[in-house]
């Protein structure tokens, strides 16, 4: 009979790891660079809780909505529909520039028609950057030279007066035209 041989040397192997670690070490610089350039931009917008709430209740149930459209050659549309029946207020530019004032001036008798609007529909040509968008906003944020508006608290009754218009901004138009 034959002996049986043992193969205890076809056992071990060389685990060549090179390539593994040579992706890994070319990745990881990769991925934290990646990381370096990414930026979360917030603009802290704190609303009094009366009126955080007031605006709530006030998007859940009102009738009234406020659109505004811009664009960077026709300038500002402000839309407000109520009933059924859209008033819309046209911003024209002013020297090839936006009548930021004009616009608040507009914003403000919208507000003072409908003080229990708190949102706005921003609807911006594709060619309005961001940074245009936030002036934009925060025109629309308070009232020009702190005037304030009255409206009624919907859980306590009572008359509330503040200097904010539109805290909350919807963009309408997300995907583009």
């Amino acid at each position: 009979m034959r002996a049986m041989k043992s193969r205890t040397g076809d056992a071990t192997f060389d685990l060549n790891l090179a390539p593994i670690l040579d992706i890994i070490v070319s990745i990881v610089p990769l991925l934290l660079l990646s990381v370096a350039f990414v930026q979360v931009k917030m603009i802290d917008t704190s609303v009094p809780q009366v009126v955080a709430e007031a605006a709530q209740r006030a998007n859940d149930k009102t009738e009234t909505t406020v659109a505004l459209k811009v664009s960077k050659t026709k300038g500002f549309t402000l839309e407000v529909t109520k009933d059924g029946k859209m008033i819309p207020t046209d911003v024209p530019n002013k020297n090839s520039a936006w009548d930021l004032d004009g616009l608040q001036a507009a914003a403000f008798n919208a507000k003072a028609a409908s003080p229990e609007v708190f949102r706005v529909d921003l609807n911006p040509d594709s060619d309005v950057n961001l940074a245009e968008l936030v002036v934009v906003m925060d025109k629309l944020r308070r009232n020009p030279d702190s005037k304030k508006t009255n409206f009624k608290d919907p859980a306590s009754g009572q008359s509330v007066e503040t200097e904010l218009m539109f805290p909350n901004v919807l963009f309408a138009n997300v995907i583009g035209n």
